[in-house]
């Protein structure tokens, strides 16, 4: 049987997971002090979407602020349609992704992987230590929300190295002038230059104290996704915790047609958040990002994604035919 194609749900989601990474680096881009810009457009726009965010505010002080209400809006969606965001919106989910995909693993390694494990309850510690410490007035999800890291680690690491790595470039094509006859190099990089100065690159780059470390921890998460695919989706983050609680009985729901599959295991490989798709040992909702990988990989068209009730079968057989 030939492969099929990819399903255009997935290419749906990759648009929308690469147009909210594009939009995230933007924002950040915006808060960065350059010649042309002001400073401060809109950067705050995920951390309102994120409920985890909103949830610790309120526990840490009992008021919210007025753009935060913005991650009431994110539960509503996540209560009856499952743990979309992590799979659609997250930028950091889609870095993740990406690496993953990068690992180049053999199908029959991430079908032995690519399962629910235990330890995926992790996260949901993690998520209750975050809660109990903002009712004791102490921000850990300033730390480990998803948002917060990949903005600490993209502000204090990851843009002044790349700031600094441009700078020491153009700045070594500019001293050496290389060229051949009378075309030089720096006909070309000087406008370049001229348009990353404007645009990109700080006027002032400041440099921080903890930025090794906060970058070789960054390096760090992001490199787990060689030993398992998004390691820090799966076992780390509280805000996709906090999701999983909320969209545990979605409306959206998996429905696999037991008697078409013949458990060749190709849409657990694929499948991004251990959420058991093979329904073997159940669906688990709570761990599915909804990215469809599952309904894309399966060449029986076993599977597919249904308006159900929160207790109806997620199984079914095919009627017998008379």
């Amino acid at each position: 049987m030939a492969r099929k194609g990819t399903s255009w749900p997935v290419w749906l989601r990759r648009s929308s997971q690469t147009g909210f990474t594009v939009l995230f680096f933007w924002l950040f881009l915006e808060t960065v002090y350059k010649p042309v810009n002001v400073t401060g457009h809109g950067v705050k726009l995920f951390f309102q979407l994120d409920p985890l965010i909103l949830l610790s505010s309120w526990l840490g002080s009992w008021q919210v602020a007025a753009g935060l209400t913005l991650g009431l809006g994110t539960a509503v969606v996540t209560l009856l349609a499952g743990r979309w965001f992590c799979g659609w919106v997250c930028p950091f989910g889609a870095i993740h992704n990406r690496m993953s995909a990068w690992a180049g693993r053999r199908a029959k390694y991430r079908i032995q992987t690519g399962g629910y494990s235990k330890w995926q309850q992790a996260k949901y510690f993690i998520l209750a230590a975050v809660l109990v410490s903002a009712c004791l007035g102490l921000n850990l999800a300033g730390w480990v929300d998803p948002f917060s890291f990949l903005y600490r680690s993209t502000a204090t690491a990851v843009y002044p190295s790349a700031n600094d790595a441009t700078k020491g470039v153009f700045t070594w094509l500019y001293n050496a002038d290389p060229g051949i006859g009378k075309a030089r190099v720096t006909a070309l990089s000087e406008p370049v230059y001229s348009a990353l100065r404007q645009h990109f690159i700080a006027a002032a780059q400041p440099h921080y104290f903890g930025t090794i470390l906060i970058g070789l921890l960054f390096l760090a998460v992001i490199f787990l996704n060689f030993y398992r695919s998004r390691f820090w989706c799966r076992y780390i983050c509280p805000a996709g915790a906090l999701l999983g609680v909320i969209g545990k009985n979605p409306l959206l729901r998996l429905k696999r047609n037991q008697q078409n599959c013949n458990d060749c295991g190709l849409c657990i490989s694929d499948c991004q958040g251990g959420a058991n798709p093979s329904g073997q040992d159940g669906w688990k909702p709570s761990e599915c990002f909804y990215c469809w990988n599952c309904q894309s990989a399966c060449q029986r068209d076993s599977i597919a994604f249904s308006i159900l009730p929160a207790k109806a079968q997620d199984t079914e057989k095919e009627p017998v035919a008379k």
